[in-house]
């Protein structure tokens, strides 16, 4: 269940052959530049150990000055310390919130459903973060491009898109054809009077 042709995951055993560069976390010292998009598992403490590996990198690049871009993908929970630590983020160039109605995601089990997608379930904060070389590439400028509402309503509008739609209703099927009979001829009075003339003795 993965878009891109490289990414991290929690099981490189059985991911390596699909494309897997192994677990995230353990392998948080090899990310040192470029851009990443990080939807972690909506787990309270999975998502808190995320936000420190990616400020670790972040603060790595900023030493080196290394352009480094996070795009964070997380569900709208404020209430939880990944969010506060990603809304306080001295490295945080663009936040937003897409309302649940507002967008949806492929199903792992697309090829089972009828629908390929199926609507969120929660809110979906996005946070990006960039180290400061990273402001000045092609990516910080989009990011940032027209006070970073270009890069918003462009998202906005791609995850829109993943929206379950809803199912054709059945077509009924057409009535069938009337059949028409043929009227029987009319029989003027005089016909009927010859007819019975004909039959009397």
């Amino acid at each position: 269940n993965a878009f891109h042709g490289r990414y991290h995951s929690a099981f490189p055993d059985v991911d390596g052959p699909f494309g897997s560069c192994g677990d995230f976390f353990k392998n948080s010292k090899s990310i040192r530049r470029g851009c990443y998009q990080v939807n972690p598992p909506f787990v309270g403490s999975v998502m808190d150990a995320m936000y420190d590996v990616i400020h670790t990198a972040l603060c790595d690049a900023d030493a080196s000055q290394s352009p480094l871009t996070f795009v964070v993908f997380v569900p709208g929970w404020t209430d939880t310390p990944a969010w506060g630590k990603l809304q306080k983020s001295k490295h945080l160039r663009n936040h937003f919130v897409v309302a649940a109605t507002d967008h949806g995601y492929c199903d792992g089990a697309a090829h089972q459903r009828k629908n390929t997608y199926r609507t969120s379930v929660y809110d979906t904060g996005v946070f990006v973060l960039q180290s400061k070389r990273a402001v000045e590439t092609h990516a910080g400028k989009t990011v940032s491009a027209e006070g970073g509402k270009k890069f918003e309503k462009s998202l906005r509008a791609s995850m829109s898109t993943a929206r379950t739609a809803p199912l054709a209703a059945p077509q009924k099927p057409p009535p069938p054809p009337l059949r028409l009979r043929a009227p029987r001829p009319a029989h003027s009075a005089a016909h009927g009077a010859a007819a019975l003339a004909a039959v009397a003795p």
